[in-house]
């Protein structure tokens, strides 16, 4: 509940209001509704912008967030009233408040909650069961009027503000929030293009790697075959040549047939086969 109270002067209100009471639609009323809803959007802002600072260590200069709550503009309209308490002067009340939030302001929301992926203004009105037709949001709203006893003052108390309030607050702050979300939406990308370059490296270093090592156990191989073929004597040597060229040939070709098979890490796959071939 919200709260707000209103001193009337001039003696002729005060005559009119004393002992009697203070209609719903009564203009006092009505200009306290609207105030008491203000205060409620100003001090439900002045959280959220607590919460970035604490949360996401973003800043908001508050005489923007004042600039911008002043330009949106709240009106009362189709005043009924509900009941009257029989033991005291209270009205109960219910009015369909609107609300109209300038387009720029709207934009500039928009484009924040489209960097974050969120729902933008029109679609967050339809799942908050809220009317909005040319920036203008409308919504009951319950209060209760009462004067004092002397007439001199009257209290407003508005029953159900605050999901009103908290919806044309995040309107009113992701409008501010666009650049920071711009910046931070760059800063992401930066790093994750730098995270991505990383990883790129880091797997052509260890596919170099292992070709490099995939190598080396080839050679060996080789070394090892050699010293078994530089053993034997002349005569088998030659006798053997054909055959053995034709070996190496078809232990290349097979592997490389079969490499070209392998989903990744072809070079090595072709390397380690000509190496378990070799062995």
């Amino acid at each position: 509940m919200v709260c707000g109270t209103i001193a009337i002067s001039g003696c002729d209100k005060l005559q009119s209001l004393n002992g009697s009471q203070v209609k719903c639609d009564n203009e006092v009323a009505k200009q306290l509704v609207v105030e008491s809803f203000s205060k409620s959007l100003s001090d439900l802002s002045a959280e959220r912008i607590k919460q970035l600072v604490t949360t996401e260590n973003i800043t908001i200069d508050m005489g923007k967030l004042r600039g911008v709550l002043k330009q949106i503009t709240f009106n009362v309209s189709d005043i009924r009233t509900n009941n009257s308490d029989p033991n005291s002067k209270k009205e109960y009340c219910v009015t369909q408040f609107v609300i109209k939030v300038p387009d720029q302001i709207i934009k500039d929301a928009d484009a924040t909650r489209n960097i974050s992926e969120e729902t933008n203004v029109a679609q967050a009105a339809v799942i908050s069961d809220l009317t909005l037709e040319s920036n203008q949001l409308e919504k009951e709203l319950e209060y209760s009027v009462q004067p004092t006893d002397d007439g001199k003052k009257v209290y407003i108390t508005l029953e159900n503000p605050d999901a009103l309030s908290m919806f044309v607050r995040d309107i009113a702050i992701d409008s501010l929030l666009k650049n920071a979300r711009q910046n931070a939406a760059e800063l992401e990308k930066q790093e994750e293009l730098k995270r991505v370059a990383q990883e790129q490296a880091d797997a052509q270093e260890y596919q170099s790697i292992l070709i490099t090592e995939a190598q080396t156990n080839l050679n060996k191989a080789n070394e090892n075959l050699n010293i078994v073929w530089n053993a034997t004597t002349k005569e088998i040597r030659e006798k053997l040549l054909d055959e053995q060229r034709l070996w190496l040939k078809k232990r290349e070709l097979e592997c490389k047939l079969n490499s070209s098979n392998a989903e990744e890490n072809a070079e090595v796959y072709r390397l380690n086969c000509e190496t378990q071939t070799t062995v």
